[in-house]
């Protein structure tokens, strides 16, 4: 083991590298300060210091050295310790930035500072799915690096079906969407990672991200591994964690008495089968991992949304030791944790058509439980009109602030209602990432 170190640490001095140079600043560095802190602090190199002051005073001249000769030459050593320490630690620290991140060459101090600040923000647990998380999740990175995004596994759709049906594993796509937005190897990545394949026999539909988590889970011999794997190749600000590894399949049964399976026909239950949900359940049942419950419990906030009510919110809701943990979740000071429900901007076709806000509070409530949410953030900024008419074509509606029900709320369920302007500047009805994550933190 040592002759591995040894090597490993002789290759730093191999002829090309330029380490050599700076490890020798370094060192002269701690030198210098540790014979400015024995001469000052310590008798036991009186001795050796005295001697150096004799051979100081001989090169320049000096003569005998009085108290104030001694003290320039004290400053002389504090002054080139800590610069040679400072301008061996910045080449060095740069030369391993400029190798392992090319991207960030000639930000070191800026790195620095940021890693610090974002180290000591606060514990933020997102729970959801879909391509909602993405929003909150970009945002939040940018504040801290205590983030958890905790994912529905009750996702068929498209890509992920076919691989969960033929692989026996959880569906990847949700957990692809956040891999992308918690990263930090840039927008090229992101892109890759999105890329879907427009043809070719058993590829077409599929996004390289999801192939990407399907064979690091074959390769570790498990989904959690496998994610724990990617997140350091993709550098993650934070941890994604399945809500459950158990295999379950989203249901509902309807006012009209029908039951119906599969997150698919549960997304679009009022457009297949003209009726609402009366009840939304998880068949068969499945238990919150300790993973995520361990995060849950030792969070600053707790997160609902913002994303597809029935389908990527409340199927966590469903899954055992959710609500519990929630309601247990308690901060490192032994505060109780905040939890709050983003909601969502715009309806969506076939799930929530028409819902108010209120309405998406109440269902909220429903599953979680009175007393256990503190807080709802709305947006209350509005979009160009024309913008409307082009989500109206598309069958969604703005969610409307109902601010009589929302009010009664408060009271009923002892929730607060926070609004804020969150909308997005781009030439789309959703949230906006960084005005999302200030608000969510402000709680």
């Amino acid at each position: 083991m040592m002759n591995k170190i040894l090597t490993s640490l002789s290759k730093l001095f191999l002829p090309g590298i330029r380490l050599k140079r700076w490890l020798l600043v370094m060192i002269i560095g701690l030198v210098s300060l540790i014979l400015f802190f024995m001469s000052t602090f310590g008798k036991a190199v009186a001795n050796v210091f005295d001697f150096l002051e004799s051979k100081l005073a001989l090169i320049f001249s000096l003569g005998d050295m009085g108290g104030g000769q001694k003290l320039l030459v004290k400053v002389a050593l504090l002054l080139i310790g800590l610069g040679c320490l400072y301008l061996g630690t910045k080449h060095i620290v740069g030369r391993l930035i400029d190798a392992l991140m090319p991207e960030k060459k000639g930000k070191i101090a800026h790195l620095l500072y940021k890693s610090s600040e974002l180290n000591q923000g606060k514990n933020v647990v997102v729970i959801g799915g879909g391509t909602g998380l993405n929003s909150i999740l970009t945002g939040l990175k940018q504040y801290t690096n205590n983030i958890t995004a905790i994912i529905t596994i009750a996702d068929e759709g498209r890509s992920s079906r076919i691989l969960r049906n033929e692989f026996g594993m959880l569906p990847p796509g949700d957990f692809r969407n956040c891999l992308v937005a918690l990263s930090d190897s840039g927008p090229l990545m992101a892109k890759l990672l999105q890329y879907r394949f427009q043809k070719g026999k058993g590829l077409k539909g599929h996004p390289l991200g999801n192939l990407l988590i399907t064979a690091m889970t074959h390769l570790t011999g498990d989904f959690e591994k496998g994610l724990e794997e990617i997140e350091k190749i993709l550098s993650i600000r934070g941890k994604v964690l399945p809500v459950s590894v158990g295999k379950t399949s989203l249901c509902a049964v309807l006012e009209n008495g029908k039951t119906i399976r599969e997150e698919p026909n549960v997304e679009e239950h009022k457009t297949k089968y003209k009726s609402e949900i009366k009840k939304l359940f998880l068949d068969p049942p499945v238990s919150l991992t300790k993973k995520a419950r361990d995060a849950i419990l030792h969070a600053d906030l707790i997160v609902l949304g913002p994303g597809s009510l029935y389908t990527s919110i409340l199927p966590n809701i469903l899954v055992k030791g959710v609500v519990e943990a929630i309601k247990e979740a308690k901060n490192k000071n032994g505060k109780q944790a905040k939890v709050s429900y983003v909601c969502n901007v715009m309806t969506q076709p076939g799930e929530t058509d028409y819902y108010t806000a209120s309405d998406h509070v109440e269902r909220m409530v429903q599953y979680l439980g009175v007393g256990v949410l503190d807080f709802v953030v709305l947006n209350d900024e509005k979009a160009p009109e024309q913008l409307y008419e082009k989500y109206k074509k598309e069958g969604a509606q703005r969610v409307k602030f109902d601010k009589e029900s929302l009010h009664g709320f408060e009271e009923q369920y002892h929730v607060k209602v926070v609004l804020a302007k969150l909308m997005t500047k781009e030439n789309l009805l959703r949230h906006d990432p960084d005005k999302l994550a200030k608000a969510v933190l402000e709680l």
